[in-house]
């Protein structure tokens, strides 16, 4: 591995928000090998962090915790000076995740870029489950405005097909940072991944994780990192694998992985409402693009 950083693709657009601020991409200092983590939210960030965890440490028992070895780094909300000093203290092999599109972060080649898509509906439904399950403490202290996110998921689906919470997701967001992604590929630090192709062969999908970020085990190992890297174990050790887990952030640590199905809306959105996202989705992309982020290349 290369010892040194050469200067990287400077950011296009800056992305700012009430959570996010791209800009503070600047204060990032990279190192070889650096991983980032680059999803639209609710898309299988988290679990993408557990499963790079795995890997690097080769250890199906390691506390991946990753608010804090995997920090959000372009959080605004979160200690910047505490969070550089967290990841200069760090020996081994680094990852950090972020939710700006391709467009409003360096690109350094020298490092490797993980982006992970899921059925936009499919992202709507985890983002509501995702804010009911904040403490009402969470909840007050970021401001969170209830009526984008009202109980009637047919009214909340509504506003995600508009410009919805920008935050948990709008489908308008999760094209953008696809597209974004499509724009820089092909590019042999890039690898695009889905989560429903991650569901479907968990094993072949880390092998291609793992050779992506060049790392290897032996067929024993990496067998026992891909059970621990099960949606069913990351929930059963929530304290290892959740963001922030312990810390009251949540009204549940183990709620935070919630079903990890798809499908979410069947039963429950009407004909009238999938008619509405197909119109919205149409004119963002075409049928190969629009195929491919619904439902990856199963």
């Amino acid at each position: 591995m290369v010892d040194r950083i050469t200067d990287p693709i400077e950011p296009e657009s800056t992305y700012s928000s009430m959570l996010t601020e791209s800009r503070l991409w600047s204060r990032f200092q990279p190192r070889p090998g650096d991983v980032v983590v680059t999803t639209p939210p609710k898309s299988g960030t988290t679990w993408m962090q557990g499963i790079l965890a795995l890997l690097i440490s080769g250890d199906p028992m390691v506390d991946a915790n990753p608010s804090e070895m995997s920090p959000w780094f372009d959080n605004k909300m979160a200690d910047m000076e505490e969070k550089v000093e967290r990841l200069a203290a760090q020996t081994g092999r680094r990852h950090v995740k972020t939710h700006t599109p391709a467009d409003g972060i360096p690109i350094w080649k020298e490092l490797r870029y993980i982006t992970v898509y899921r059925h936009p509906i499919d992202v709507h439904f985890s983002a509501r489950k995702h804010v009911a399950n904040y403490s009402p403490e969470v909840a007050e202290a970021f401001g969170l405005d209830f009526e984008l996110h009202p109980a009637d998921p047919r009214d909340s689906f509504r506003i995600f097909l508009g410009e919805g919470d920008v935050e948990h997701g709008s489908l308008k967001g999760i094209v953008n940072h696809f597209l974004q992604t499509l724009k820089v590929e092909p590019q042999e630090n890039f690898l695009r991944m889905h989560y429903s192709d991650m569901k479907r062969d968990l094993a072949a999908h880390m092998e291609q994780v793992a050779e992506h970020i060049g790392v290897s085990h032996s067929p024993d190992v990496m067998a026992s990192l891909v059970d621990a890297a099960s949606f069913g174990n990351m929930k059963a050790n929530a304290d290892r694998f959740a963001l922030v887990a312990g810390e009251g952030f949540w009204r549940s640590d183990s709620g935070f992985f919630d079903s990890g199905t798809s499908n979410k809306w069947e039963g429950i959105l009407t004909d009238e409402d999938l008619e509405a996202y197909d119109a919205a989705i149409s004119e963002l992309l075409g049928p190969e693009e629009r195929r491919w982020l619904e439902w990856g290349s199963g």
